[in-house]
C-alpha cells in the first residue's frame, strides 16, 4: 500500500490558501492514485485562536470537499487534524476518509499541549480506537501524543500494525521529534507514519517538517524537507507479520509485571 506524505505549510493570517493549498496538493498531484494520503495537524487554522473557531464552525465543509476528492481519486485520506465542534464541545480530530469518499473514523487528541493553549482551545479526547483497513490495523496519534508512549502501546495491544501521527512539531526540537518517532516504530513493531507541518523558508525555521515513513525494524523508508513538501513510500503488511515472528515481543511481554 502507498502512503502519501502532504507536508504543507500554515499561513495564520490567510487559513483560506491553507485549505486550498492542502486540497489542491490532494487533487492535483497525479502520483496520488491510490492508498493512504496524509496532511499535517490543524493544516488550516494552525494556531491562532480566531482561526480555530472560525474553521471549527466550517469543519462539515472541510469534510465535504476532502471526501469528493478522495472518492474521485480514489484514495483514503487522513485529515492530519480539523478542529470541529461536536455535541457541545471542540476537538482536535483526526478523520480517516476512505476511497469511497466515506468516513472510516475519527481520533480526538488525548493529551492536549498546554504551552500552546490547546487545553483551552480543546477537549482531551478519551478513546484510542484502531480501524481497520484493507487487512491493515491502523492507530492514529496526534503530536504531542507521541510523548506518551502508554497511548501508543495500547494502540499495538489492541493489534496495530500501522500508526500515523499527524503534527505540527516545532524545529527547535526536531532531534527530539525524530528520535521519538523511530523509537515508537521499533518497540512497537510497526510501521510508523508523521506528517508533520512545514516551514515556510530556509531562513526561518518554525517547524520541523521531516515527515516520515518508518518500518517496523527502524528503517527510513521516506523523509521530506523543512519546507512544503510532497513524498511517497509503499508498504507491505508481511513485513510487519514476518519481523514480529522473527522478534517475539508480543508474546514475551510481562503483563504480570506491567
Amino acid at each position: 500500500m502507498k502512503i502519501h506524505l502532504l507536508q504543507t505549510s500554515v499561513n495564520e493570517k490567510n487559513t483560506e490558501e491553507n485549505f486550498n493549498k492542502a486540497l489542491d496538493l490532494f487533487k492535483n498531484n497525479k502520483n496520488i492514485k491510490d492508498g493512504i494520503a496524509v496532511l499535517p495537524e490543524l493544516f488550516i487554522p494552525g494556531y491562532k485562536e480566531e482561526n480555530i473557531y472560525e474553521w471549527a464552525a466550517k469543519a462539515e465543509e472541510v469534510i465535504k470537499a476532502f471526501s469528493y476528492e478522495a472518492k474521485r481519486k480514489n484514495t483514503a485520506i487522513i485529515l492530519g487534524t480539523i478542529a470541529i465542534d461536536d455535541d457541545g464541545k471542540r476537538y482536535n480530530r483526526s478523520i480517516f476518509i476512505d476511497e469511497n469518499g466515506e468516513i472510516v473514523g475519527k481520533y480526538n487528541k488525548a493529551h492536549l499541549f498546554k504551552l500552546l493553549k490547546e487545553d483551552i482551545y480543546f477537549t482531551k479526547g478519551d478513546e484510542l480506537p484502531v480501524f481497520e483497513y484493507k487487512g491493515w490495523k491502523i492507530g492514529i496519534n496526534i503530536c504531542y501524543d507521541l510523548r506518551f508512549p502508554e497511548g501508543i502501546r495500547s494502540l499495538y495491544n489492541k493489534g496495530a500494525n500501522l500508526i500515523i501521527l499527524p503534527s505540527a512539531w516545532p524545529h527547535a526540537r526536531t532531534d527530539v521529534f525524530k528520535k521519538l518517532c523511530f523509537a515508537r516504530a521499533i518497540e512497537n513493531q510497526s510501521y510508523f507514519v508523521t506528517c508533520n507541518r512545514a516551514s515556510h523558508s530556509l531562513e526561518n525555521l518554525t517547524y520541523a517538517g521531516n515527515s516520515m515513513v518508518i518500518a517496523p525494524d527502524g528503517e527510513l523508508l521516506v523523509e521530506c524537507n523543512e519546507l512544503d513538501d510532497y513524498r511517497s513510500a509503499e508498504i507491505d503488511i508481511n513485513n510487519v507479520i514476518e519481523y514480529r515472528k522473527q522478534i517475539t515481543c508480543l508474546e514475551d511481554r510481562r503483563s504480570d509485571l506491567y
